[in-house]
């Protein structure tokens, strides 16, 4: 049981020592993260071109004109689902000299640059054009490394699990391995994130068509009737509130007038 005991106390500092561990190579250039092995004579940036797979993240925006913006859309949807991509995100604005498309669409990353060329020739004319390229090769490692290790220590509680026989000792260790089953969740989400931003690509599209004095102002007209005739139906729903008051006042009007004529034939 003292052995126990022991590895116990040495699971718990690794599990401490791997929860607040840093990985030298993050944030740091990939080619830091493969050192030359010492049974070889090779040189460290040999083994990257043949060991290292780069991770990749692309995102991009593109905002253009178009002559007709019923075409642009179909182009874009037809292409991003030709692709094996979808939108994410699909906003319309109304301007006063224009309407307005925003879009965020999401492709294999293999397939990036084909939109982008694609939707850029449709383009009548271009307005801007950026394109961020992320290495994300050293966070990937590291995520994963730390996956490795506290999935590593788990396995080894587990072991450790079936030989303990005192209350205490089953306890402690289950707490153990159900504290590091949330951190392993925890970092595979990372995981999970991060491997869906390198494998779809980003693209934000805002295209726009200009519109017309003409068509602006059979709009505004047209909106001007509703905006009438919707406050006119509120105005009914206002009175009908306030009937028992209207009610009270033809009354008293009624009463008055009735009054007066009384009081001129009683005169004459």
């Amino acid at each position: 049981m003292k052995n126990i005991s022991r590895i116990l106390t040495v699971l718990t500092i690794l599990t401490i020592y791997s929860c607040g561990q840093k990985q030298e190579y993050k944030g740091a250039s990939t080619d830091l993260a493969i050192q030359e092995s010492p049974q070889t004579n090779q040189k460290p940036a040999e083994k990257i071109e043949g060991v290292v797979d780069r991770k990749i993240i692309k995102e991009g925006e593109i905002s253009f004109e178009t002559t007709n913006i019923n075409e642009t859309n179909s182009l874009i949807s037809k292409t991003v689902q030709e692709l094996n991509g979808y939108i994410s995100k699909d906003n319309v604005n109304d301007y006063s000299d224009r309407l307005e498309h925003r879009i965020v669409i999401r492709v294999p990353s293999q397939h990036f640059d084909l939109l982008l060329k694609t939707i850029s020739e449709s383009a009548d004319k271009l307005d801007s054009k950026n394109i961020d390229v992320l290495d994300v090769t050293a966070e990937y490692i590291d995520i994963d490394a730390r996956i490795k290790t506290k999935k590593e220590l788990e396995d080894r509680y587990k072991e450790l699990l079936k030989q303990a026989t005192k209350v205490d000792e089953i306890l402690t260790i289950e707490k153990e391995i159900g504290q590091l089953r949330t951190e392993i969740e925890s970092v595979e989400g990372q995981m999970k994130y991060l491997k869906d931003r390198i494998s779809f690509s980003t693209l934000t599209a805002t295209y726009y068509q200009k519109t017309t004095s003409a068509f602006r102002f059979t709009t505004k007209f047209g909106q001007a009737i509703k905006g009438g005739w919707d406050g006119f139906l509120w105005f009914l729903i206002g009175l009908t509130h306030l009937w028992t008051f209207i009610l009270i006042g033809l009354v008293t009007v009624y009463l008055i007038i009735r009054r007066r004529r009384n009081k001129k034939k009683n005169a004459t």
